[in-house]
């Protein structure tokens, strides 16, 4: 059967997955308003580009004791059956494909969950790390999925309570930039971006095409092949090619290549990996946030490259890597 694609993170150190299908958006916790008479497991509620969004502790759901927020904790907007619900996680890792025969049926004796809704429907093993897999159906059924009908209900808010008052600027901050709604904007004009580092600069990719990022095992090198074929992998009994992006891109090799990270592609008939150095975020970028490439970016009339965005206090280089990936200067001649 086809793997299928997880968001993983973490809570208290251990591992927890999502499949990805049902990942909405993800971003750096913002300020929350508390809702009166919840439980610990209901963080508040956030005004989300005009809509109230329910935001729950999932650590509480999961049966770990109630703690103080942070600063360096995320959300992860799901879907969860016909409502959406924002879930505060410790820290996003990456999108990892996740084969069904790695996949272990959780125990009915041996589930988390809020209530009498069991969130828990399985356990994955990849290499030396078990993953707990959550149903987002589950999470949309429990009580604390309720939200109040208008901001102007909520009285006390208890959830800035636990911050210092500049940590408050910072949430507040946060919180401003996702309720702000840009003229004509709407779900379809937001594209989910993986923002991934190559010698030293920033490069963000559409996850449409991403099936997951994996860490490079032993290469075997293939003979008579060009510079840019790193060679082949095998990823979970498939054998992957690896291929090194950068002279394409104009980037200058800082050092030899030593793969330790690669993005794999699905493309139709065509699976590739390309070797990365690092992986930092992933996040939605608006269709308004796109600028031209401009001529100081590499090269002007790179057919690679579709534009830059911000990304803090760095730029981010779109990268059409189908594209890349597809274009007559990869394809390996084996006639020759």
């Amino acid at each position: 059967m086809t793997p299928t694609s997880y968001l993983l993170f973490t809570l208290d150190g251990a591992h927890y997955g999502l499949a990805a299908e049902a990942v909405q958006e993800m971003f750096l916790l913002p300020a929350l308003i508390s809702v009166p008479e919840s439980g610990p497991e209901v963080a508040g509620v956030l005004n989300l580009r005009g809509q109230l969004l329910p935001v729950i502790n999932l650590r509480v759901c999961l049966g770990y004791p109630q703690q103080a927020n942070a600063l360096s904790q995320a959300v992860i907007v799901v879907q969860c059956g016909s409502r959406q619900l924002g879930l505060v996680v410790d820290q996003i890792q990456n999108v990892e494909a996740i084969a069904p025969s790695s996949i272990t049926a959780a125990l009915e004796t041996s589930y988390f969950g809020c209530g009498e809704h069991p969130l828990t429907v399985g356990f994955a093993r990849q290499r030396d790390t078990v993953i707990v897999l959550i149903d987002p159906v589950a999470l949309g059924q429990g009580s604390h999925s309720a939200a109040p009908s208008s901001v102007a209900e909520v009285q006390t808010n208890r959830f800035m309570a636990q911050f210092s008052p500049a940590e408050r600027q910072v949430l507040q901050a946060r919180a401003a930039g996702l309720t702000q709604l840009i003229a004509d904007e709407s779900t379809s004009d937001l594209s989910a971006v993986a923002v991934i580092g190559l010698e030293g600069e920033r490069f963000a990719l559409g996850l449409e095409s991403v099936h997951e990022f994996a860490e490079v095992p032993q290469i075997t090198s293939i003979p008579c092949c060009p510079a840019h074929i790193v060679g082949n992998i095998n990823l979970r009994g498939e054998i992957l090619t690896l291929v090194d992006v950068r002279h394409f891109l104009n980037l200058t090799p800082a050092a030899p290549l030593q793969p330790k990270t690669a993005v794999v592609m699905r493309l139709g008939s065509l699976v590739a990996g390309v070797v990365i150095d690092d992986v930092f975020d992933v996040i939605y970028l608006h269709a308004s946030e796109i600028a031209a490439t401009p001529t100081a970016v590499h090269s002007s009339n790179n057919p690679y490259l579709k534009g830059f965005a911000q990304h803090g206090d760095s730029m981010l280089t779109l990268l059409d890597l189908p594209k890349l990936l597809t274009a007559g200067d990869l394809v390996v001649d084996h006639s020759n």
